[in-house]
């Protein structure tokens, strides 16, 4: 295209040099050809290498926001690729689930009766974390038929998968993480408003969630990219104020410093 408006420039500009001797030297000229007439020939000329050159600028500033698109998405990729590069080191030496089961050990002592009482005064509770489901079988293999696909780089499927796996497993303890990933994938698609919604999702169902400070994090980056920069930063501090000796509250302060 830009050798095109060169070319169509360059014809422009001799005509509008050579216009006047050819039409001189020419019969027309001669048998009467006005002034008025060489005039117009020479406005529509200037005209055209104004277009030309109008078409050049709105080229150019198309070409700058496709770099920027593919720039942006480049480094959403790279930022998933390194969270999968991660987990999938640490694998070999812990378990998949991210929320460590814990084991209440009771004394002898105690009486079977009080301790139902206790678990039964805990559950009703209103300031007690929200029960989940232990994994089933079915529940852990359906989470790591949908993790592997991201390993596969098979995003398309992957959120098809973990969208299934949230549903089928709703108060599952593996759901939390299921969120985070379907938000991850969504923000790869070019979905940020999905994403959001997901990584919401982590903090309002699953609260003291493994994925919770990653989900915030999120949250604030992706406002950001949104134009929300007031409710990014929110986010950002409310990482740093909640989490502030992990690696989710050095990245917000990172980030932070960059947001205007």
């Amino acid at each position: 295209m830009f050798y095109k408006d060169v070319k169509i420039h360059s014809l422009a500009m001799a005509l509008f040099f050579t216009a006047p001797f050819a039409w001189a030297e020419s019969p027309q000229a001669n048998s009467g050809l006005s002034p008025g007439a060489a005039a117009d020939l020479l406005f529509q000329l200037d005209t055209l290498q104004q277009e030309v050159q109008s078409l050049r600028g709105q080229l150019e500033e198309q070409g700058h926001e496709l770099r920027l698109m593919k720039q942006s998405q480049r480094d959403r990729y790279i930022d998933l690729d390194k969270r999968i590069s991660l987990l999938m080191s640490a694998s070999s030496s812990q378990p998949n689930n991210s929320l460590p089961q814990k084991t209440v050990q009771v004394p002898a002592q105690v009486p079977a009766e009080k301790v139902k009482a206790t678990a039964s005064a805990l559950i009703a509770s209103p300031l007690a974390p929200v029960t989940l489901q232990p994994p089933t079988a079915e529940s852990q293999q359906a989470y790591n038929n949908a993790y592997n696909l991201i390993r596969q780089r098979k995003f398309d499927e992957a959120e098809s998968a973990f969208d299934k796996f949230v549903k089928d497993f709703p108060n599952n303890s593996l759901t939390g993480n299921g969120y985070y990933w379907l938000g991850e994938v969504k923000l790869v698609q070019g979905k940020p408003r999905e994403a959001l919604e997901a990584f919401s999702t982590v903090i309002q169902s699953f609260p003291g969630h493994a994925k919770e400070q990653d989900s915030l994090y999120k949250l604030g980056t992706v406002n950001d990219q949104l134009g929300d920069s007031v409710k990014a930063k929110s986010y950002l501090q409310d990482v740093i104020r909640r989490f502030p000796d992990t690696k989710a509250a050095k990245l917000s302060a990172g980030y932070l410093s960059k947001i205007k």
